[in-house]
């Protein structure tokens, strides 16, 4: 069941990618040849317009195949003989997709389910917020001067400081006031201040006592949410570049694989519902990783396409055919690369 739902969520988010590509080309004129969910051999086609619509057998994401060059004789506008600045427009809605997807996904949960606010709910006795003064009630709007919209931004800032003190702004009462705070390391080896958000509750679990999610407050959340998202993946990626993080932090399709089966595994021995809400937070999370990834400069993925054209942009000219296949060829063999190594890391990881 963890490969389905694997191929299922991959599926997904890769079709959600590359139908970006496609509103895209579509709007900027460039005929688009097919757009396939799924690859490998065709189950089922059919034809609209000049493009055609396909399912695959393998659920292993899709594609969109767009006309290289025009064609007067039949029509076609190529993706080549359009504006730079289109292509760049067409490179980068995909991965603007993939974002789009985690803000609606964690928009939906905020609102159906229960999130928390910076808001503080309750102080706990013994810990260093009660002892500064901090009060329940308070709202936590910046933490050494950078602002503050969401709790898990919050809680990873407190616990990034380890026992560094720390300056928290709080909005009371109409007033901001200012703390200086060193957190305390709890017995689970985590940093905290001792403060409980406020939580408040969606429409697929009231809880007595809790104020109801609004819309346009899931939203807002959602949004900050998934940037949260992206800036973790790029501080991940910045850590694992300068060997402060290590290989056994990566997992690829594979180890992920695992990871989703051992989520599922878990939650649905909880409830169906359960699972559905875990599946969906992973859902936004890998829609998120996949968009930075994609926007990554490396050639052969979006961003290093957009990089190719905004150098052609300064230079007021484009880079040779021959030249950027090359480029296109190096960058599609360091990445099958490093498919392949990070596929033996997740297999050498379960089976150690």
């Amino acid at each position: 069941m963890s490969i389905i739902i694997t191929l299922l969520i991959f599926c997904v988010i890769v079709v959600i990618h590359e139908g970006g590509h496609f509103a895209a080309a579509r709007l900027s004129g460039v005929t688009v040849e097919e757009f396939a969910v799924g690859i490998g051999p065709t189950a089922a086609s059919a034809k609209l317009g000049k493009t055609v619509y396909s399912l695959r057998w393998l659920p292993l994401g899709g594609f969109c195949r767009m006309a290289d060059y025009s064609d007067e004789e039949t029509g076609k506008v190529g993706f080549l003989d359009i504006s730079v600045y289109k292509r760049i427009f067409i490179c980068a809605a995909g991965p603007f997709m993939n974002f789009l997807l985690a803000v609606i996904v964690l928009s939906f949960l905020n609102f159906a389910v229960q999130y928390q606010t910076t808001e503080i709910k309750n102080v706990s006795r013994g810990y260093p917020a009660a002892e500064a003064g901090i009060m329940a009630g308070d709202r936590v709007t910046h933490i050494n001067g950078e602002r503050i919209r969401i709790y898990s931004e919050l809680s990873y800032k407190i616990n990034e400081s380890g026992n560094n003190a720390i300056n928290i702004t709080v909005e009371r009462a109409g007033q901001s006031l200012d703390f200086v705070i060193a957190p305390k390391l709890d017995d689970d080896g985590v940093y905290r201040l001792g403060i409980l958000p406020e939580s408040k509750s969606g429409f697929l679990y009231p809880v007595e006592g809790l104020p109801k999610t609004e819309l346009a407050e899931s939203v807002y959340c959602g949004f900050f949410e998934m940037f949260f998202l992206i800036k973790m993946t790029a501080v991940g990626l910045v850590q694992l570049f300068t060997a402060r993080l290590s290989m056994d932090s990566v997992a690829g399709p594979i180890g992920l694989t695992a990871v989703i089966g051992e989520v599922y595994s878990q939650s649905v021995s909880v409830s169906i519902l359960i699972m559905i809400i875990s599946m969906l937070n992973i859902t936004a999370l890998l829609s998120a990783n996949l968009g930075i990834m994609n926007l990554l400069p490396i050639p052969a993925l979006d961003g290093g396409k957009i990089l190719v054209y905004l150098i052609e942009v300064v230079r007021r000219k484009p880079i040779a055919p021959e030249k950027e296949g090359i480029i296109n060829l190096i960058g599609a063999i360091f990445i099958m690369g490093l498919g392949v190594l990070v596929a033996f890391h997740d297999i050498f990881n379960i089976f150690s």
